[in-house]
């Protein structure tokens, strides 16, 4: 082998260690909690109300539509996780029958959102779990900031 080539070789060699850490997803570390470096509180309830059960179904409803939506979703104030019990489900199951796929295609929306999916993780919350998501606008009035809540099946 030549100079020329050896050179060439070791300089692709540097580039490409060099380039390596930063084309690679970037994550926090295992000690550091996320809601600290993303800047979002959050807030875990149980709860079984009849209030509750509504918004859980128009969240159902909207399931297509928030699944597109968290794609343009960069930042949030706050993640509600609610659990929802028994008595909820038993009005949301029928919706959540009717709306199987676009309820899949959330739950593939959330995992696939940094943003969202360290939000669970931190949690333990799996994306297998969400049935619904409802995304309010956030303090700063950024319509890429949410205020978000995310219904859970027991």
């Amino acid at each position: 082998m030549t100079s020329k080539r050896i050179i060439a070789v070791l300089t692709m060699v540097a580039c490409g260690a060099a380039a390596s850490p930063a084309l690679a997803q970037s994550s926090p570390y295992p000690g550091d909690d996320p809601a600290e470096l993303f800047g979002y509180d959050i807030e875990v309830s149980e709860t079984d109300s009849e209030r509750v059960a509504e918004n859980a179904l128009r969240a159902v409803q909207r399931a297509g539509e928030t699944a597109e939506e968290i794609k343009m979703v960069f930042g949030a104030t706050r993640f509600e996780f609610v659990a929802l019990k028994p008595d909820s489900m038993k009005v949301v199951e029928p919706e959540l029958a009717k709306r199987q796929s676009d309820v899949l295609e959330l739950q593939a929306a959330v995992e696939s959102s940094s943003l969202f999916y360290t939000a669970m993780r931190s949690e333990g919350v799996a994306a297998s779990d969400v049935i619904g998501a409802d995304l309010a606008d956030g303090d700063s009035g950024l319509t890429s900031e949410k205020r978000v809540t995310i219904y859970l099946a027991p």
